[in-house]
């Protein structure tokens, strides 16, 4: 194996641009604005929603970074997959690949799952489990169709869905939207004790879950040194001032016993205002973050799928590119199946959970690829590294610190999901690295990425 990218990848056509890696990372994530982050106050209160927001969004800003950095230098579709597969190893890139793949399957699940409670909710003689197969099916077609066209979407939902968390923010603190109660801070801040403050850690990536994601479309970007890192950087920004601007309105408008069990805390919150153009805008902010989000997942779980597939980890099958739409059609038709499994459990919280314990997984992983590359070509030329990240590799130790911090956290309620979760990926680690042992991964540096020989092996 290498890492050539010549024959099945040559139908991966550039056209991407900078606000098109906004809209994959922002519309993946976005969704855990609307639904998701309030399982924190469950376990800790608005104090421990609080602080799982800061802590897990200092732990994905420098996620950001090392993705910017790896993204825009190795400019392929893998993502987290290829940076594994060329700075550590080959059970280290089949581990990593298939936590991606799982991470933005669980997720896509569970946004179909809540477009369905929302369809439920308006129409209830419908079913949800046929609608949840619908949002899927309709949006694999999408992504069959065309990369352009399902990003061309996902900023479209995406901006629609942000522009209605503004204007909730602005209506709440004019006080155009109602009461908001600061009593409900101080009897929900602390339910569970300290203890609870930590546990609330373990769904405090739920905020910006899946932003690493933006990188994934290196490939397909016209310009990848510089659509990256600001696609990358541009949509943290933009999740952090949502994360702040959310867990504001809803802790002042619902309850906390109320607020840590919610579906869809955003839209609850603006039932709550009786301002019928504020519950309409964040109606259809829900449905159209959930499916931008799902839209987004099918994009990057394909493409993890697609690289493990072009490097023989699987059946090289899956690496066919669609001859008129320039598509991994096999690798996105794949995908299908798969979300519908997950949707199938039907508990929000379980499929949530595995996603998060995949997510944690990769970064991990990220992080440690970063401090190989930069082991390995320690010049700061532009040819190997375009963008160039502050303190590394300091911020990826760091990064991998929190990330097991926050995984340990699982063991408060979902000790279960974490256990199984964890011999999964320790089976598929030693699977594929006792399946390729035999195999010398070399790479052609020159050929394959334009760059020097490394100045250490890895």
């Amino acid at each position: 194996m290498s890492g050539n990218t010549s024959s099945e990848s040559a139908g991966l056509i550039k056209t991407l641009r900078p606000y098109h890696v906004w809209a994959l990372g922002v519309g993946i994530v976005l969704v855990g604005e609307y639904m998701g982050w309030n399982f924190t106050v469950a376990k800790g209160g608005i104090l421990g929603a609080l602080f799982a927001m800061l802590v897990a969004g200092t732990m994905y800003v420098m996620v950001s970074l090392c993705a910017s950095e790896l993204g825009s230098s190795t400019k392929l579709a893998g993502g987290p997959y290829d940076w594994a597969r060329l700075f550590v190893g080959p059970g280290a890139a089949a581990l990593v690949g298939l936590a991606v793949y799982m991470e933005f399957i669980a997720l896509e699940a569970a946004d179909a799952i809540v477009v369905a409670s929302i369809a439920q909710s308006i129409f209830p003689e419908i079913q949800t489990f046929p609608v949840t197969l619908l949002v899927i099916a309709a949006l694999t077609f999408m992504n069959y169709r065309g990369v352009v066209a399902a990003l061309n979407l996902n900023f479209a939902l995406t901006f629609t869905a942000l522009l209605a968390i503004i204007i909730f923010f602005f209506a709440n603190i004019t006080g155009f939207a109602g009461t908001w109660h600061p009593e409900y801070l101080i009897s929900g801040a602390i339910p569970n004790g300290f203890i609870g403050i930590f546990a609330a850690l373990q769904f405090g990536p739920w905020f910006y879950l899946g932003i690493e994601g933006a990188a994934m479309c290196a490939e397909e970007c016209k310009h990848p040194t510089r659509a990256v890192p600001l696609g990358q950087q541009a949509g943290m920004i933009t999740l952090l001032l949502g994360s702040g601007m959310t867990l504001y309105i809803c802790s002042g408008m619902i309850p906390t016993a109320e607020l840590g069990v919610s579906v869809y805390p955003l839209f609850e919150a603006a039932s709550r205002t009786g301002v019928p153009f504020l519950v309409a805008a964040l109606a259809v902010g829900t449905l159209f973050t959930c499916l931008a989000s799902a839209n987004g997942c099918v994009c990057d779980s394909s493409r993890s799928w697609f690289a493990l597939s072009r490097d023989n980890f699987l059946t090289n099958w899956f690496a066919a590119v669609h001859p008129r739409y320039s598509t991994p059609y096999r690798a996105v038709i794949f995908t299908m199946p798969i979300a519908i499994a997950f949707a199938f459990s039907g508990f929000l919280d379980q499929v949530i959970t595995f996603s998060i314990v995949s997510g944690l997984v990769c970064y991990v992983m990220i992080p440690f690829s970063l401090i190989r590359f930069r082991r390995m070509f320690p010049e700061h030329t532009n040819k190997v590294r375009p963008f160039v990240g502050p303190l590394q590799p300091a911020l990826a130790y760091l990064t991998i610190i929190m990330a097991i911090v926050i995984l340990s956290t699982l063991n408060w309620g979902y000790s279960y999901n974490l256990i199984f979760g964890l011999i999964f990926y320790v089976i598929a680690y030693f699977y594929f690295t006792w399946r390729y042992k035999s195999i010398e991964i070399s790479h052609d540096w020159g050929e394959d990425l334009g760059w020097p020989e490394p100045a250490h092996r890895k």
